[in-house]
């Protein structure tokens, strides 16, 4: 057996002692960045967190570099891709803030923005957000310090892309097609057709906003007509265009921690959160990225209420960690 044979022979029993463990790690990395993404209110499809096959890492092992030597000499201290996360967007505006939050909440390795990189060159193909991130040792996510110093890849994309990177992969990486210019041809046609299919999502999204925002106004007059999360969707959009959507059940959540603070009407809602002042509220919480809709409207509710509202909503939405968080972030707000 020659020296490289070795590597991978050792690799992969250490590999095979490392599962149970790289799988807690998984589980636990995937539930924290599910947890922050709804805590900033950031609107996605699908969390995803895998753990990487001993196949895949075999083939990892044995690829070579141009030049003709192994990529990976040292084994799995090299590979930061033994635990998998990807993250499907909605809409591709919404990569760049996911991708802050995570870097604000793990350590970041690496930062590979594939579709930036494309369009400054000129090119069509692949497109998406890649990081390597780290557990840190401080201000350890919830359920990760087992885990510190554990290095995992993500990978954030829109839905469409999701579909053209997992349909291509399989033509060019499974055997199902030799490599030919008319297949090329095909795929660069459909990248194209994705791009703009995700620009026209986009562009959708922004007059659906507006026409939503522009019924508000008909609730709010009625000074009957009861708070649902539906109401609260159109209404934020308005007061605040310039924070993406949140999840549609997390403006159902909001309807009830207003009605836990005796807000229950259209009208009501309006005067609160038409006389926010949006822009201190931010300004307090130093966001690194426009907060979705819920979780602004949130802060501004801990600020105008304080310790009574921690009270009354500490156990809404099966969050446990939900008292602490607020009572962190209201030490923010008055620093």
């Amino acid at each position: 057996m020659d020296d490289h044979e070795s590597v991978v022979a050792r690799s992969l029993e250490q590999y095979q002692a490392l599962l149970p463990r790289l799988h807690a790690a998984s589980d636990a990395i995937g539930n924290a960045i599910r947890a922050r993404l709804s805590d900033d209110g950031l609107n996605h499809h699908t969390v995803q967190a895998r753990v990487k096959e001993s196949g895949s890492v075999k083939e990892k092992l044995d690829r070579l570099t141009a030049d003709g030597r192994f990529k990976y000499e040292r084994g799995l201290e090299q590979l930061d891709d033994l635990i998998g996360v990807r993250i499907i967007m909605f809409l591709e505006p919404d990569i760049a803030d996911v991708a802050t939050a995570l870097k604000g909440q793990f350590n970041c390795r690496e930062d590979d923005d594939k579709t930036s990189s494309q369009r400054r060159n000129g090119q069509i193909g692949y497109a998406g957000r890649h990081l390597i991130l780290e557990v840190p040792a401080g201000n350890i996510p919830v359920g990760c310090h087992p885990f510190v110093g554990d290095r995992f890849e993500v990978q954030i994309r829109t839905v469409l892309q999701h579909a053209w990177a997992a349909f291509e992969h399989d033509i060019r990486y499974k055997g199902l097609a030799e490599a030919n210019a008319e297949v090329d041809r095909a795929f660069t046609m459909a990248s194209t057709l994705i791009e703009l299919a995700d620009a026209q999502f986009s562009a959708i999204n922004d007059i659906v906003k507006r026409r939503q925002a522009e019924s508000t106004a008909e609730f709010a007059a009625n000074p009957a007509t009861e708070l649902t999360g539906d109401i609260l969707h159109d209404m934020l959009a308005r007061l605040l265009p310039e924070h993406p959507r949140s999840q549609a059940r997390q403006y159902d959540w909001l309807g009830d921690v207003l009605g836990a603070n005796g807000v229950r009407t259209a009208a009501d809602a309006e005067r609160l959160f038409g006389a926010a002042d949006w822009s201190g509220v931010a300004k307090r919480m130093d966001y690194k990225f426009p907060a979705g809709h819920v979780r602004i409207a949130d802060d501004f509710l801990l600020k105008t209420w304080g310790t009574d509202y921690i009270a009354r909503t500490r156990s809404l939405g099966g969050d446990p960690k939900r008292e602490a968080k607020l009572t962190y972030r209201l030490e923010r707000m008055q620093d």
